[in-house]
């Protein structure tokens, strides 16, 4: 398998050297106004590439109109991190304390609520279009907290340099977390309420979910709590488990035909 001629890796690579190069602009010409682009694109480059990924496999894109997923991307993802920053500052009391593990159970219901919100409308209610909702919002609240973080790098005097490998390591790994994560759940859900036809709790939803806070919470206290060194090594565990748990509740979906385009009147 030549990954590297699938459009999700040439997408991955062309975002972080843009990230790099606007750094690079920065440093030679000090032009400090393109870091919030360099962080952008920075942020974008792997969840971007896992979103490619996953609608060359299903064509999931094509399963909710294009406005209502830049509009959960954008508003979706930004109210997310609003309730999530909110209690993530209320309930965790030091990020490398034992608190650091309730991350996951104030995240992810956070990154739920938007879905949620348009499948309470009974609107989008398929598998397809839960997946692509949730991937959607999953982004938009993984690239704004990745900028975050480089942000919070550059106000602890890591320079430039030091917020682009935030970014390139945060690339690395919030497609395999955030995003995969909250697909997991939307999965399952919107998988029950398409059968349904309403949005209903479900045993296999609150299963989903709690594995999920869970994975995710293990995950940020393997890289945050002061463990060993080769304990930090289950990250990786947990990030090939989350994503196999992803792949496999979305491996019975088809590619959707993707609509032809409309015949141009005179």
């Amino acid at each position: 398998m030549r990954f590297y001629r699938h459009r999700w890796f040439k997408a991955w690579i062309a975002l972080i050297v843009l990230s790099f190069s606007l750094i690079a602009m920065m440093q030679v010409a000090g032009n400090q106004a393109v870091l919030p682009a360099a962080f952008f694109y920075g942020a974008a480059a792997g969840p971007i590439a896992l979103l490619l990924a996953v609608h060359d496999r299903i064509h999931i894109a094509t399963s909710v109109p294009a406005m209502t997923l830049a509009g959960m991307f954008l508003f979706g993802g930004g109210v997310a991190l609003l309730l999530g920053g909110y209690f993530d500052a209320l309930l965790i009391s030091e990020k490398n304390s034992n608190s650091i593990l309730r991350v996951g159970w104030i995240e992810e219901p956070a990154k739920l609520v938007p879905p949620l919100a348009v499948a309470l409308t009974g609107r989008h209610l398929t598998k397809a279009a839960g997946v692509a909702l949730g991937l959607a919002c999953a982004t938009g609240f993984a690239i704004m907290e990745s900028m975050a973080y480089a942000w919070k790098s550059i106000a602890n005097h890591d320079g430039a340099l030091g917020a682009g490998t935030v970014l390139l390591l945060r690339g690395l790994s919030t497609p395999f977390s955030h995003l995969v994560w909250t697909g997991l759940v939307c999965a399952v859900a919107f998988g029950a309420w398409e059968v349904r036809g309403r949005a209903v709790v479900t045993l296999p939803i609150v299963v989903a979910f709690v594995t999920a806070a869970m994975l995710h919470s293990l995950s940020d206290g393997l890289l945050i709590l002061d463990i060993p060194r080769p304990a930090r090594l289950l990250f990786i565990a947990v990030a090939v488990t989350s994503y196999w748990l992803f792949h496999r509740a979305t491996r019975n979906l088809k590619p959707m035909p993707i609509p032809e385009p409309e015949p141009v009147r005179a």
